[in-house]
């Protein structure tokens, strides 16, 4: 089986749709969901910014679609049937999605404003479970007199190492973070899961957010993460895909890197080993065009 390969938003933004499509057709790249969101709500905040006006980008996504790259799932739909299964989902590629996508016109019109209802609906519970395991975690430092230690923690050790030391709480917390999640009526998580792969990534940058705010003193509660559980969806995949195009080097490749060390994470397409590549002929049938 070919290697696949998870393209985040700073690659897909500012990598040439030329050369986008070049590289899905010789390689297998998901783009995941969170990609079409942001795509599509990408003037959300930056009206005048026509780089990244979105009926251009939901075009670009399209274009790469249509040429190979395949849709990702969205976490409705992974949760969905992961508690159905009771078990892993078996792929984080959404076929149906893909060919609905390779068979619209170039000229579609998409529902923007429906597109944003969606996202906050399916990312409103990670959203908040974050925002309340980063709340306790700072009060707890406070309480238990750990804020010299932390500040020193953040001046000492480097991100990566740091993330390493949260997902390794997370992970020892496990069966109790799991029944807490998986309450309320619902099913259980299952343990070995992408929903708790996500769930761990989110917590363990939750308490990265707490230990910024015990050095830093800026509160987080009024702080908009919903960024950061888009970039975090992307990480999530490294659960079943063999590398990471990332350019982010705030939250995405150092949690990648500590999450998935077993993993490859480029920085962009060109760093993409010939490993990657579908095929010799493939390879070379696109360098041709």
């Amino acid at each position: 089986m070919n290697k696949l390969l998870i393209l985040d938003k700073s690659v897909f933004h500012g990598t040439a749709c030329s050369k986008l499509i070049k590289f899905v057709k010789c390689h297998r790249v998901i783009l995941p969901f969170t990609l079409y969101v942001e795509c599509a709500i990408s003037q959300k905040d930056n009206p005048s910014n026509d780089f990244k006006n979105p009926e251009r980008l939901m075009q670009k996504l399209l274009k790469v679609v249509k040429n190979g790259a395949y849709a990702g799932k969205s976490p409705a739909k992974i949760v969905e049937e992961e508690r159905l299964r009771n078990a892993t989902i078996e792929s984080l590629v959404d076929m149906k999605q893909t060919q609905v996508m390779r068979e619209s016109e170039l000229d579609d019109e998409v529902d923007f404003e429906e597109v944003r209802k969606e996202c906050d609906k399916m990312f409103e519970s990670p959203t908040d479970f974050v925002k309340k395991w980063a709340d306790q975690y700072y009060k707890t430092i406070g309480k238990k007199e750990k804020e010299r230690d932390f500040r020193d923690e953040v001046d000492e050790v480097e991100l990566v190492g740091r993330l390493v030391k949260w997902l390794r709480a997370v992970n020892e917390k496990k069966d109790d973070i799991l029944n807490l999640y998986g309450s309320n009526g619902r099913r259980v998580v299952p343990a070995d899961g992408w929903e708790w792969q996500m769930v761990r990534l989110c917590l363990s940058w939750g308490t990265e957010m707490a230990i910024k705010r015990n050095k830093s003193g800026i509160s987080f509660e009024s702080y908009d993460i919903s960024n950061d559980i888009f970039d975090i969806y992307y990480v999530s995949h490294l659960s079943q895909a063999d590398g990471l195009i990332a350019g982010d080097k705030k939250l995405v490749r150092p949690l990648a890197i500590a999450a998935f060390p077993d993993k490859d994470v480029f920085s962009s397409i060109d760093e993409v080993p010939v490993r990657y590549c579908k095929s010799k002929d493939a390879m070379n049938q696109t360098n041709n065009e």
